[in-house]
């Protein structure tokens, strides 16, 4: 996707700056298949914002249907950094 489209995409989302900020970064970061495996906190320092504030507007994208959350689990039952999937 080339950047002035992104940020056309991400100028319509009807949400404050920082979920677009965070959506954006998201899309820089995603792969081909539209996912990113990274952890809040890491998602957090990529972008400049606090780690409770990313996970509040990962909420609220998820909300407004931008974006998929799927846990990931090691095979002893352990927690991994979830898989954000990109509508």
């Amino acid at each position: 996707m080339k950047d002035l489209t992104r940020y056309r995409l991400c100028a319509g989302i009807p949400a404050p700056p920082a979920a677009k900020l965070l959506y954006c970064y998201l899309l820089d970061i995603s792969d081909d298949k539209s996912r990113v495996v990274k952890s809040v906190k890491n998602i957090a320092k990529g972008v400049g914002l606090s780690r409770s504030a990313a996970g509040r507007n990962l909420h609220r994208l998820k909300r407004l249907g931008l974006l998929d959350s799927s846990p990931r689990y090691t095979e002893d039952g352990g927690r991994l950094a979830n898989q954000y999937t990109l509508m």
